[in-house]
C-alpha cells in the first residue's frame, strides 16, 4: 500500500514537472519568434534607409509607397519571402503632426539656411511563418539636403 501511495505521489510529481517544463520551453520558443519578426520588421526598415540613400543621391526625393504608379522592382525589394519568414513594407511617406508636413523644411545651423530636410515615417511588418508570429515597428528617418553655404 505504501509503495502505491508512493509511485502516485511520484507520478503525480513527475507529470506536473513535465507540463511546466514544456509550458516553459513554449513560452521560451514564442518569445524566440517574437524577436524574429521583429528582426524581420528591422531589416525591411534597413532596406527602405538603403532605398532612400539611394533615391537621394540619384537626386529622387518623391519615395512614398506604396506608390500611385507601378514599381515592379521596388514592390519585389520591399515585399521579401525567406525560408521561415518574411517581411513587407507597409508605407512609407513624409512625417505628418498636427497638420504640418515635414518634407522640404527649411534647415538652419546658426540662424543661416544651410539646406531642407525631410522625415519620412515608415511602417513595416514582419511575419515567422511557422508559428504566424507579426511584428510592427515604425520608424522616422531625417533626411537632410544640405548645401554648402561658404
Amino acid at each position: 500500500m505504501t509503495a502505491l501511495i508512493m509511485l502516485l505521489i511520484f507520478g503525480i510529481l513527475g507529470v506536473s514537472y513535465w507540463l511546466s517544463s514544456r509550458l516553459s520551453t513554449d513560452m521560451i520558443l514564442t518569445e524566440a519568434h517574437r524577436i524574429k519578426a521583429r528582426n524581420f520588421a528591422q531589416a525591411a526598415i534597413e532596406k527602405v534607409k538603403i532605398n532612400i540613400c539611394n533615391q537621394y543621391n540619384m537626386n529622387n526625393h518623391n519615395l512614398e509607397y506604396p506608390s500611385k504608379y507601378s514599381t515592379d522592382r521596388v514592390d519585389k525589394e520591399y515585399n521579401m519571402t525567406f525560408a521561415d519568414g518574411e517581411y513587407e513594407v507597409v508605407s512609407v511617406k513624409p512625417y505628418e503632426e498636427a497638420n504640418r508636413t515635414f518634407y522640404n523644411v527649411p534647415h538652419y545651423s546658426k540662424g543661416i539656411r544651410v539646406g531642407n530636410y525631410d522625415i519620412w515615417e515608415v511602417v513595416t511588418r514582419g511575419l515567422v511563418k511557422p508559428t504566424g508570429v507579426t511584428a510592427e515597428t515604425r520608424a522616422l528617418i531625417k533626411v537632410y539636403r544640405d548645401h554648402s553655404v561658404y
